[in-house]
């Protein structure tokens, strides 16, 4: 029955209708791992006495990259599949379930839809911030730890990339000028503001008096987004303002991301793919 019914969907034009939108994120993933997460970022001057730049190198990360693609990416996702497959139908809305007849088709075309705009968002937060970092070639709090400078070299004036003896490495070094903005902040706030945004619209919390408590407890990820952000600044990865930069990149494509799949959270069919309304 299930493959029956999913084999329907799979068939059907609400499911081709977003083709297009995966094989984007598709392309974003092999640009981002393959193409700007591997860019030679601009090498700007430094002075080996800026004690911006003079932090230790932080060995053990409290959020690792693995750790930020599972949190802002698969956390989110399997999130969306659990909650989509569980909540109860709305029977206000009758479009879907009018050409289809088959609430579980209904339920599974929530869950591509509410995926593709979250892959969607994550994806080009990181192919974007990859390559504002490449442009901006900002040194790393701790840079001059991963430069390791020559004896002899001066500290009062500026000096180039020459002058490192690169202690851990060549891609450790050229990484130290990957500092703006910070991809941990703009990653975790696509992906979790995204979840939040989705969660309020599904449940229509900010439709009539819904208790307070279900809107905070809706707002949970963005105390995760949060931390991963202000992490970075512990582990000397990132300057406070490439946090910043990077969290409202962040929150900027979540938004525009929700907003191209969903509609207005204040929508009576805030619930409903836009397609639909």
């Amino acid at each position: 029955m299930v493959f029956t019914t999913m084999k329907v969907y799979v068939t059907s034009p609400q499911f081709r209708r977003f083709l297009p939108d995966w094989i984007t994120v598709i392309v974003l993933i092999v640009l981002f791992f393959n193409v700007t997460e591997v860019a030679q970022p601009f090498i700007r001057q430094f002075s080996i006495s800026d004690p911006s730049i003079s932090h230790p190198f932080a060995t053990q990360e409290r959020v690792t990259d693995n750790q930020l693609y599972v949190l802002s990416l698969f956390v989110p996702s399997i999130t969306i599949i659990l909650l989509s497959l569980v909540k109860k139908a709305d029977k206000s809305n009758n479009s879907l379930a009018n050409t289809t007849n088959n609430s579980f088709i209904e339920r599974v075309h929530l869950i591509q839809v509410s995926n593709v705009g979250l892959w969607f968002g994550v994806c080009f937060a990181a192919v974007i911030t990859d390559v504002l970092k490449c442009w901006i070639g900002n040194p790393r709090p701790d840079f001059l730890a991963r430069c390791g400078p020559l004896k002899g070299t001066p500290e009062n004036r500026l000096v180039g990339i020459e002058v490192c003896t690169a202690p851990l490495g060549t891609m450790y070094l050229l990484d130290g000028m990957k500092s703006t903005p910070s991809g941990h902040s703009s990653m975790a706030f696509a992906g979790l503001l995204y979840l939040t945004l989705w969660i309020i619209g599904q449940f229509k919390l900010l439709h009539g008096r819904k208790m307070v408590g279900y809107i905070i407890a809706s707002c949970t990820p963005l105390v995760l987004a949060s931390y991963i952000a202000l992490s970075r600044t512990q582990d000397y990865r990132h300057h406070f303002f490439d946090v910043c930069f990077g969290s409202l990149l962040g929150i900027g494509i979540a938004l525009v991301s929700y907003t191209k799949y969903f509609n207005p959270l204040r929508d009576e069919k805030s619930n409903v793919p836009i397609e639909y309304a």
